[in-house]
C-alpha cells in the first residue's frame, strides 16, 4: 500500500490527480494507494513525521512556495519521493536542491502522468526491498541496512560506512563490497568511495554531494557514475 501526500490549493486540480490515479489503479492492479489531501503548505508541514512514500506538490501556493515547503518537509524525511506539479518549467531545476525525483507539468496530461507513475512505482519498489550486509567492526558484528548507508570510504587499511545513525569502520576491500551492493544501487564516483545512489543530491562538475558531504568524481569514472545516477533517477534499473 502506498501511501500518497497532495499537496494542491485549487481543488479541481486535487481532484484531478485523484482522478488520474484511479484511472491508473485500473490498469494496474497491483497498485494500491491511499492519499491524503492538503490545500496549504503549512498544514502538510505541521506535525510532519514522515510516513509518506511519494508526495505530489504544487509550486505555487497561497501561503509559500512548494520549494520552501519542501525544504521543511527534507528537514524531518530524506527519503520520501517528491513529485512537483507546476505549470512553470523553471521552477523545476529548483527542484535539485531539495532532491526532487521528477516534476509533471500543468494541465495535467494522463499519458504524461501514467509515464511517470511507471517510473515512480519501478524506483519505489527497488527502494522497499532492503537488503543488509554483515559487517565487523574491532568490538561488534553488525547486521547493515544497506538503504541506510550514504557511502562507503577507503581509509588507509579500513573502510568506513556513513550511515544514518553513526560511522563504522572494518577491515576489508571496496570492491569486495562494491560486488556485493552492485544490486543495491551503489556505485564509485572514484577508487575511494562507493556512492548511494539514493543520497545524492546534486552533482556540480568533478563534485557529487551525497546527503550534503562533498565527494570527488574522477574523471576515469565520470561516465560510468552520471550513467548509472540516471538509471537510478530515471527508474529504468
Amino acid at each position: 500500500m502506498l501511501k500518497i501526500g497532495i499537496l494542491e490549493d485549487e481543488t479541481a486540480q486535487s481532484d484531478e490527480l485523484v482522478q488520474f490515479l484511479t484511472r491508473y489503479q485500473s490498469s494496474h492492479p497491483d497498485f494500491c494507494y491511499t492519499a491524503d489531501i492538503f490545500n496549504t503548505g503549512s498544514k502538510l508541514i505541521f506535525g510532519y513525521r514522515g510516513g509518506y512514500d511519494l508526495l505530489f506538490m504544487d509550486i505555487r501556493l497561497p501561503d509559500m512556495l512548494g520549494i520552501e515547503a519542501a525544504k521543511k518537509i527534507r528537514q524531518v524525511d530524506e527519503n520520501v519521493m517528491i513529485v512537483f506539479v507546476t505549470n512553470l518549467s523553471q521552477y523545476a531545476i529548483d527542484g535539485y536542491a531539495v532532491r526532487a525525483f521528477d516534476y509533471i507539468l500543468k494541465p495535467l496530461q494522463y499519458g504524461a502522468f501514467s509515464a511517470k507513475m511507471d517510473r515512480i512505482l519501478n524506483v519505489l519498489s527497488h527502494r522497499k526491498n532492503s537488503s543488509y550486509l554483515t559487517i565487523r567492526t574491532k568490538q561488534e558484528t553488525f547486521h547493515l541496512d544497506t538503504d541506510t548507508v550514504y557511502f562507503v570510504e577507503v581509509s588507509g587499511h579500513d573502510l568506513i560506512f556513513h550511515t544514518d545513525q553513526r560511522d563504522y569502520s572494518v577491515w576489508g576491500t571496496l570492491a569486495k563490497y562494491e560486488d556485493e551492493l552492485k544490486n543495491r544501487f551503489f556505485t564509485r564516483c572514484n577508487a575511494c568511495y562507493l556512492v548511494n545512489l539514493k543520497y545524492v543530491q546534486c552533482v556540480r562538475g568533478s563534485t557529487v554531494t551525497v546527503n550534503g558531504t562533498d565527494l570527488a568524481v574522477s574523471r576515469t569514472r565520470r561516465k560510468a557514475f552520471l550513467s548509472e545516477l540516471a538509471k537510478y533517477k530515471g527508474g529504468s534499473v
